[in-house]
């Protein structure tokens, strides 16, 4: 410590010889300018700094891109497979109107596209298990790979679609096809047809007579388990039952019976009669007698659109009657033979028979 006393020492001066000098870094108006010199710091940013800067921000713009792209490629490929699922989905619930709705073009024939027609479907073989997998084609008519179970028969197929490319799409090829050699006196699943070909829903669809009458030859259903397959033709052929067939016999025999019954020469609506020509016939003095049998072939054929049956027999009846001729009366008998065609109506009860 120095004591007050002693005298106090200089500080060494900066402007000796050999020492730095203090440097001037005002200018005029009082501003002041980084100095000159290999020591002197940038005024503004490194160029390596501006490089990070512009790769941060093409790496943040082409995570943006990546990510806006992987999202629309991800709704989209969510919506095509909303719409195969929403669509076999609404066929195996027997919802026809909103199946239908995902279709790209709405059918003119709608006959087998109901909710009827799917109930009946779904009864005989439900469709379930519904999986929907890989997306193919190009981008604005995508393809798509889906599975189910018809019943019990596993199914696979591709659905083709077209759409905007982005969240709204549609099925191109989402019916099947159905055709029918005969349309008369049947119905399929329930429903009554006007037209030979008919566009379907997945499904099993089964053909059957209008009533108890008649009968289905050849194999009535069919399976339509994918909207890809071929289409299919259904070859049945109605004719009478062996119901029908009594009902057509009961009606003939009766109406034949009352014919051999009759007492006039020519009664109404009957095969057969006795000829008046040149004679004179005592009226009610006629009597028919059957010497044959004629149900022993008796083969009626179905006519499916007129719901009638019809064929011919044959007869061989006597007649016998009280006849004048040239003042003179007496008792003939004549033999009638003959094959006479009937027609029976099937949509009355009793039905009716007509002779021709």
């Amino acid at each position: 410590m120095q004591h007050p006393d002693e005298p106090t020492q200089a500080l060494p001066s900066f402007e000796a010889a050999g020492d730095t000098p203090e440097l001037d870094t005002t200018v005029e108006g009082g501003s002041t300018v980084a100095p000159d010199g290999p020591d002197a710091k940038p005024s503004g940013p490194r160029p390596l700094v501006w490089l990070l800067s512009a790769l941060l921000v093409v790496a943040l713009i082409a995570g943006v891109v990546w990510f806006a792209v992987s999202t629309s490629r991800a709704n989209r490929e969510a919506a095509i497979r909303d719409t195969a699922t929403s669509y076999l989905t609404s066929v195996a619930d027997g919802d026809a109107a909103l199946a239908l709705e995902h279709l790209a073009e709405q059918p003119a024939n709608t006959a087998l596209l109901t909710d009827a027609v799917l109930a009946a479907s779904k009864e005989a073989a439900p469709l379930t298990d519904v999986q929907v997998g890989a997306i193919g084609g190009e981008e604005n008519a995508p393809t798509v790979d889906v599975s189910y179970r018809l019943g019990d028969q596993p199914v696979e197929t591709r659905l083709q679609l077209t759409g905007d490319g982005r969240s709204s799409w549609k099925l191109v090829d989402g019916l099947g096809e159905l055709t029918l050699a005969n349309l008369d006196a049947l119905t399929v699943n329930g429903a009554e047809l006007t037209e030979a070909t008919n566009p379907v829903f997945p499904g099993t669809y089964t053909a059957a007579p209008v009533n108890d009458k008649v009968q289905l030859h050849g194999e009535p259903t069919a399976t339509i388990a994918s909207p890809t397959q071929d289409p299919f033709r259904m070859d049945v052929v109605p004719g009478l039952s062996e119901l029908g067939h009594q009902t057509v016999l009961n009606a003939v025999r009766t109406r034949y019976d009352e014919c051999l019954a009759a007492t006039e020469s020519r009664p109404a609506n009957c095969p057969f009669g006795v000829s008046t020509d040149g004679v004179e016939v005592a009226e009610g003095s006629v009597r028919f007698a059957g010497a044959n049998d004629p149900w022993a072939a008796f083969a009626p054929v179905l006519d499916p659109a007129a719901m009638t049956a019809g064929g011919k027999i044959p007869f061989t009846v006597n007649a016998t009657a009280t006849v004048t001729r040239d003042g003179l009366t007496t008792e003939a008998t004549t033999v009638l033979n003959g094959e006479r065609g009937y027609t029976v109506d099937l949509t009355q009860d009793p039905a009716v028979v007509t002779w021709w």
